[in-house]
């Protein structure tokens, strides 16, 4: 069967696994389709029409719209409502996310077996099955019916009658009549929890909520395909409060907006809020939370405090809805249901102004209103003008006149003038990590204290603009000026300044400048480019503004998978596991280099543009390599891999340079630059790319593939999904280090027990650790996807790979062959004038020459200058104790009279096992001694 029937059979067999098990009355919500009444037909999603003209029959496997000519099955009404989705291929991705259903690749799982249903996923079936008495209690807490039959729709909210059969009525435990919050994760769109709200909680032991299934890290919404294309989204606490603000979208509160309840303060600073990157966030907790006597804090205003700070690390822009005036202990459903929809939408629109998010100002009239409110001490002299700062979303004003009352005692009419066209969300101190700790988790001795400074900006829109500040930087106005907008109150924009510095300690963060897999006071965390600080990104990181693709294992094994298929004996596989596996640096305080050779026409630059497609990694072209800051960018602060493509056209000096930097970033190299003292942590690994890759000098600290067109497959489909990296580098942080280590060496072992090269070689020895590095991040790869370890005979092809490179290159890994083909080279075209001689040793023909004598040439010859430079070894003596111990001398040290003069200690060289080292020489007759 070729390559491509199966790949067909599998997607048709795939295809009708799904058919089979979706309901498109299930689909039909999820996909936002109206239904007239409660068990009628839809609407159709692309013209209006007065008579629901959409209807699903078959026992819910079959539709048509009977206002055109469209029918078929689910994948056919994804496509119908869903134009964006070109192919086929893409909608059955899409319901796969959403029904636990990953599209099959390779040697998967039985196509179409349902993944194994959790506990959650039970009781969500059961709690879905009867949710109309929801509509009833939801609706007397003063949510509108449309908002709930939406959320009913979307398989989001049901009904939970389950009661325990041996915890008694009135116990915590007991459970009863409740209505049920279904949790679904993002993608795939799997149910995570359920939350239960009693609707008589004394039944349940005075417990009004509980929760089935996983809490940390999940949010709640009603709508998931809503709040991915939502712009605006408010984060609030509690479900309930989520449903209360959807139904203020018929009162002026717009549309394009979505809710997201956090379930909870603790998530503030546990779900990950990438997934906002662009959207404009209010946020709306709980912050007139009555104030707890024992801590003197307001839960929920505290909980924002933190979610704020959250979202900025993120570079997210966040506001805080204002709640000064509501009622002690007033949350969103209060107003709601005392006020109205009307009234809880004016709320929702008043925004926070103040300098300090979620820290109001206020006067002596405000006592018990800032109560809890009071985020940091500010001192009288700071007090008295802080309420001057007005914050707008991307700007700033200054109240410059204010009337007051008769009483004298608030103003009564303020004048605004501009202050700055920049709102400044954060003021941050930032402990930089040595790079010794980042490197190698060991404690910190040295690390620097610097000033990060996040601010929105309308050119920037709802992204933070955000960089790094010296001190002597942080009253510099044209620092400000040059990097966030125009200022036009200088004076005052420096004592806003001022008041913000007593910020910087509240928002301290301990950072660690690195994108990938680093330590951070001693332990392996995962890093991005906005977790990152750098004095000058651009210059600093190449991924400095990196996010990692997201997704599942899932899909990490349909792209091993893809891989290992379009090319044969895993030749484009072994790049990926490498790159994959880059980020095990830190861990194993090394890793290799990669060498990919092509033939003409094999496909390496349209497998380069894959992978970079694919794992986010950056391929920089030979024209940006040529000079020394775009070298040392390419390669610092980052386990994250880049390439060097077309690197055998870069000229012969600029491969001199590139060969030391290599030399060193095996492992790390750090330095400081120009009159700044810029840093730089050169540690990446490179993928060399080109038709010729010659790295002689890194035999020992490199690893490879071969492209050829005998070994082209199909090629990678053009749907294929990113690969998860975030997943996997959370993956390899969780994991024991010193289970890594040890997985390393039981492959180093068997790469020695396979080896065709002698144990006493030590560039051999070398190379071997190179491969059991790859060899141990596929194991991970393996534990992180669920494959096989002899998935596609990866570790078989790898090893033979691996003995290939090692006898391929037995005569170029050593130094002192790389000094014996030069000096072959100049002795062959009369450009040697120290004495030499040819001579024969007990019949073997043999050359006499001094070793001091070949370095002698070697150093001065101007014309071998870039080459001598490139050598690892640069000393006679070195030289010669290389070529005594290779066994190309023979006899002791020679005298010989050549040219009239009698020459001592020269070494015999056997010219038949110079041959054995493809190095080849002509002996004169004229010269014979």
């Amino acid at each position: 069967m070729t390559p491509g029937t199966h790949e067909t059979g599998q997607l048709g067999g795939y295809f009708a696994s799904l058919k089979e098990h979706i309901d498109l009355h299930d689909l039909a919500g999820k996909l936002g389709l109206k239904r007239q009444g409660k068990n009628g037909n839809y609407h159709s999603p692309h013209h209006p029409d007065k008579g629901a003209s959409l209807s699903v029959f078959n026992g819910g496997r079959a539709w048509k719209d009977h206002s055109g000519e469209a029918q078929g099955s689910c994948i056919d009404l994804t496509l119908f409502c869903k134009p964006e989705l070109r192919t086929p291929v893409e909608a059955a991705r899409l319901l796969g996310d959403w029904y636990g259903l990953p599209m099959p690749s390779g040697q998967s799982r039985p196509v179409g077996k349902p993944l194994e249903k959790t506990r959650a996923e039970f009781i969500a079936d059961r709690c879905l099955e009867k949710p109309e008495s929801a509509v009833d209690y939801l609706k007397g807490r003063g949510i509108t019916e449309s908002v709930i039959r939406h959320a009913i729709q979307q398989k989001s909210l049901g009904w939970n009658s389950w009661q325990s059969g041996s915890i008694a009525a009135g116990q915590v435990g007991h459970g009863g009549a409740a209505v049920a919050f279904i949790v679904r994760r993002q993608s795939p769109a799997r149910v995570a929890a359920v939350d239960l709200r009693y609707a008589d909680p004394e039944l349940n032991g005075g417990s009004k909520t509980s929760c089935q299934g996983e809490r940390d890290g999940i949010g709640w919404t009603s709508d998931l395909q809503r709040l991915q294309r939502a712009r605006v989204v408010y984060l609030v606490e509690s479900p309930i409060n989520a449903l209360s603000i959807e139904s203020c979208a018929e009162h002026g509160l717009g549309n394009g907006f979505a809710v997201l309840a956090l379930r909870g303060t603790s998530n503030a600073t546990k779900i990950d809020w990438a997934f906002l990157h662009g959207k404009r966030v209010i946020v709306a907790l709980d912050h007139a939370d009555a104030v707890n006597p024992a801590s003197g804090e307001r839960a929920g205003l505290k909980a924002a405090w933190a979610l704020n700070d959250e979202l900025v690390r993120h570079g997210i822009a966040a506001q805080l809805v204002d709640m000064m005036d509501w009622e002690d202990g007033e949350d969103i459903n209060d107003v709601l249901q005392q006020h109205g929809a009307a009234e809880l939408t004016k709320r929702l629109k008043r925004l926070e102004p103040w300098l300090i998010a979620g820290m109001p100002a206020g006067g002596e009239g405000d006592r018990s209103k800032l109560e809890g409110r009071r985020r940091i001490f500010l001192p009288t002299h700071d007090l008295s003008v802080y309420w001057r700062f007005r914050c707008r979303p991307d700007f700033t004003q200054y109240v410059e006149k204010f009337e007051q009352s008769n009483e004298g005692e608030e103003p009564k009419r303020e004048t605004l003038g501009d202050l700055c066209s920049f709102r400044i969300a954060a003021l941050n101190r930032l402990r930089i990590q040595g790079h010794q700790a980042t490197l190698s988790g060991m404690p910190d001795t040295s690390y620097e204290l610097l000033f990060g400074v996040s601010a929105q900006t309308a050119r920037h829109g709802d992204q933070l603009c955000r960089h790094v500040a010296t001190e002597d930087k942080l009253h510099n106005l044209d620092w400000w000026g040059q990097r966030f907008g125009a200022i036009w109150k200088p004076g005052e924009f420096k004592r806003m300044v001022n008041i913000l510095e007593r910020t910087a300690s509240l928002n301290q963060q301990n950072v660690v400048n690195f994108v990938g897999l680093a330590w951070n006071n001693g332990e392996l965390t995962a890093r991005e480019g906005k977790d990152c600080f750098f004095l000058d990104p651009d210059k600093q990181c190449p991924y400095s503004t990196l996010t990692f693709p997201r997704g599942t294992p899932e899909q990490a094994a349909r792209v091993i998978r893809a891989y290992q298929q379009t090319f044969k004996q895993n030749a484009a596989s072994i790049a990926l596991v490498w790159l994959l596996g880059a980020h095990l640096k830190n861990v194993l305080d090394f890793y290799p280099h990669f060498q990919m050779q092509a033939e003409k026409g094999a496909g390496k630059s349209k497998l380069m543009e894959s992978l970079e497609r694919h794992t986010a990694f950056t391929v920089f072209s030979g024209q940006s390599l040529k000079t020394d800051h775009r070298r040392r960018m390419s390669v610092s602060y980052t386990s994250q891999p880049v390439a060097w493509d077309e690197f055998s056209k870069l000229p012969r000096v600029v491969l001199g340079d590139i060969d030391e930097l290599l030399q060193s970033t095996c492992r790390s190299s750090y330095t400081k630059v120009g009159s700044s003292a810029l840093p730089y942590l050169m540690c990446a690994p490179v993928l060399l790319a080109g038709e010729e890759v010659d790295v002689q000098s890194l035999q020992s600290k490199i690893c490879r593939t071969t492209l050829s067109v005998a070994k082209q497959g199909p090629l990678l489909p053009r749907d294929l999904s990113q690969f998860p990296l975030w997943q996997w580098l959370q993956f390899l942080a969780k994991t024991a280090p010193s289970a890594i280590r040890e997985s390393f060496q039981r492959w180093l072992t068997t790469c020695s027990n396979y080896s065709r090269a002698s144990l006493q070689d030590p560039t051999a020895a070398r190379m071997r650790e190179n491969y059991a590095a790859i060899l141990t991040a596929w194991t991970l790869l393996c534990d992180f996807t669920g494959l096989d370890q002899d998935e596609g005979n990866f570790v078989n092809d790898l090893l033979a790979e691996m003995n290939r490179h090692i006898t391929e290159t037995d005569s170029d890994r050593q130094p002192w062959v790389w000094i014996m083909e030069i000096f072959a080279s100049e002795l062959e075209a009369g450009r040697f004038d120290y004495p030499f001689c040819w001579s024969n040793r007990d019949g073997e023909p043999v050359l006499c020459v001094r070793a001091s004598h070949i370095m002698d040439h070697l150093s001065t010859a101007s014309h071998l200058r870039s080459k001598f430079d490139a050598m690892p070894i640069k000393t006679s003596r070195v030289f010669k104790q290389q070529l005594l111990s290779s066994g190309a001398v023979i006899g002791d040290e020679a005298t010989k009279v050549i040219a009239g003069r009698r020459v001592q200690k020269l070494q015999e060289i056997s010219l038949n096992r110079l041959g054995q080292f493809n190095i080849h020489l002509s002996p004169s007759h004229e010269q014979a001694g």
